[in-house]
């Protein structure tokens, strides 16, 4: 969840910001994908899905990305939510990769686990381990 004091599904002036470079191909019902390959296509070489992304300010498909530029604004866009926040997920090939794989998800740094449990897991980096949970906390706050 975006820092703030509103719970909920509120809007966020928080953004989002590209994990990597790469070309937008997919922005809409709240999900936007960044194609890495630069191909054009999700079915080939690595994307990135950022789910839950506001339509207001959201990135247009077409527009070149540098790891760092702004996607939009976190939401409850596009399924059902409790509140205001951000899915981040990857695909090979076509193929989803999991966040608690063989292949760890590797965030600067941070590096993911799972316990085999959906939507359960830990960020760890530099002996700092941060769990996800269902809301927000100080305990899995991670600030940039």
């Amino acid at each position: 969840a975006p820092p703030g004091d509103a719970l909920g599904c509120v809007p966020s002036s928080a953004w989002v910001v590209a994990v990597a470079d790469g070309l937008i191909v997919r922005a809409e019902d709240g999900a936007v994908v960044q194609d890495l390959d630069g191909d054009g296509l999700e079915q080939t070489g690595w994307d990135v899905l950022y789910m839950h992304i506001d339509s207001r300010d959201r990135v247009h498909p077409s527009t070149y990305l540098r790891a760092g530029e702004r996607i939009g604004h976190p939401s409850c866009e596009g399924g059902l939510s409790t509140g205001t926040h951000l899915h981040l997920a990857r695909k090979y090939n076509g193929e989803w990769i999991p966040a608690d794989g063989d292949l760890p998800f590797v965030l600067d740094g941070w590096v993911s686990s799972g316990t085999g449990v959906p939507y359960d897991g830990y960020l760890r980096r530099n002996g700092e381990v941060i769990e996800a949970w269902n809301g927000r906390s100080e305990e899995n706050e991670i600030h940039r």
